[in-house]
């Protein structure tokens, strides 16, 4: 049993110091002109979105770039709201804003990367930008994105946030958790291991899209067009963090904890993919698994999980503080240390269910 833990806390650090170190390695890109600005399209999918999709219009039409070269296509995927409605009545005041509507899903592709590929396929941009309907931008969110794209030419991997728009330990328990699922891939590409992103902050050429043949190689897959667009892009043009604050989107927090544990699920359930497309990252999201596990189990048999615990603190902190300091973000100590007790509680369960499928989807 000593032998476990023993091997369990080496390969943990390992894994933590193999992100934090990588955290080093980003810069922020010189500002620079260049003659000719880029087309750019913007991609939403939406599906019952009433209560969000008003927001982001407003922040995209606000947007400081040139109207003759941007575009926004909001893909209504059979929406039964007023979503169809917000959208037709911004069609009627801004000609730079566009829809696709689906009535139907094909039997071979899930209906999120469905409706993504039918907004690329109608768009006219050189670049593609992608977000969520929930999501909420600010003025220079375009041109930040279409920057870093067009000077390192590979796909931009954004930042997201959760708010804590009501001050409540469980939407801070939420922002600080998917902080570090931004961290620790922003820790990989500082190695040049472009594992995930975010669909709700993410920028790449069109050109790229066709030229991994869209979502044709993971059609069965109900979720994971973020992960899969930054592992494929980034294998043939790289990829870059972007780190400019104008760049960030802010999302809400999931409602409830049902809704949370579920959308982590979805989530999860997307690792064991992983295990030969990008092994070093199965291997990343599998010692996360086993070490929290151990805690978890430890916490009932043995003293030594308090050892475990302690170092998982430390370390996780660090990858928190480093973090919030790359991209000038805060947090706050309760928060973090309420995330860090009931982490090895909800990793075990989401990673579980998640290899097993158990989650719901917008249908």
């Amino acid at each position: 049993m000593s032998i476990l833990i023993f091997v369990s806390i080496i390969l943990y650090i390992i894994s933590i110091v193999f992100v934090i170190t990588g955290l080093f390695k980003h810069n922020l890109l010189p500002v620079s002109s260049y003659d000719t600005l880029p087309s750019v399209s913007i991609i939403i999918a939406a599906r019952n979105e009433e209560e969000y999709i008003g927001n982001l219009i407003e922040d995209l039409v606000s947007q400081e770039y040139p109207v003759d070269k941007l575009e926004i296509i909001i893909v209504n995927d059979r929406s039964e709201d007023e979503t169809l409605s917000i959208i037709n009545t911004a069609i009627e005041n801004y000609a730079f804003i566009k829809t696709v509507n689906i009535k139907d899903i094909p039997d071979n592709l899930s209906p999120k990367k469905n409706a993504l590929t039918h907004g690329i396929e109608k768009s006219s941009g050189e670049i593609i930008l992608l977000t969520d309907a929930d999501c909420r931008v600010g003025k220079l969110w375009t041109a930040s994105m279409a920057y870093s794209v067009v000077r390192q030419d590979c796909i931009t991997i954004g930042f997201s946030q959760v708010q804590n728009e009501f001050g409540t330990l469980f939407e801070e328990f939420q922002r600080i958790d998917f902080m570090s699922i931004i961290f620790s891939n922003a820790g990989a590409a500082g190695w040049e291991q472009f594992w995930s992103g975010t669909g709700q902050n993410l920028a790449f050429y069109k050109r790229d899209f066709f030229t991994i043949e869209g979502f044709t190689k993971v059609n069965d897959r109900v979720s994971g067009d973020d992960m899969y667009l930054v592992q494929e892009i980034s294998k043939i043009k790289g990829g870059y963090i972007q780190l400019d604050p104008n760049s960030f989107v802010n999302t809400s927090s999931m409602g409830t904890l049902k809704g949370f544990l579920n959308q982590r699920i979805r989530w999860s359930s997307n690792a064991k993919i992983n295990f030969r497309k990008a092994p070093l990252f199965f291997g990343f999201l599998s010692i996360v698994l086993i070490y929290n596990s151990l805690i978890l189990l430890f916490a009932l048999l043995m003293k030594s999980w308090i050892i475990m615990f302690c170092i998982k603190l430390f370390f996780d902190g660090l990858v928190i503080f480093l973090g919030c300091k790359l991209f000038s973000v805060r947090t706050s100590v309760i928060g973090y240390l309420f995330w860090a007790i009931f982490q090895p509680i909800y990793i075990p369960v989401i990673g579980l269910l998640g290899l097993r499928g158990k989650y719901t989807w917008k249908t």
